[in-house]
């Protein structure tokens, strides 16, 4: 029974990942570098997003974009 809470948790972290990947992934600036949007992207759609989704990626923005 304790392995199955185990599972449960571990399973419930993973998937608030993804729900954080997406949202960090809809709420990027969607300028270039797309840097942000591609990483969040593609881990929310490859299943990484539970791991990526805590992580916190900043865009570096050219000097001549405000």
């Amino acid at each position: 029974m304790k392995t199955f809470y185990i599972i449960c948790l571990l399973g419930l972290f993973v998937l608030i990942g993804e729900v954080m990947s997406v949202v960090k992934c809809i709420h990027s600036d969607w300028l270039p570098p797309y840097k942000r949007e591609i990483i969040y992207g593609a881990a929310a759609l490859t299943g990484l997003g539970g791991i990526v989704g805590y992580f916190n990626i900043q865009d570096n923005k050219p000097n001549n974009i405000q």
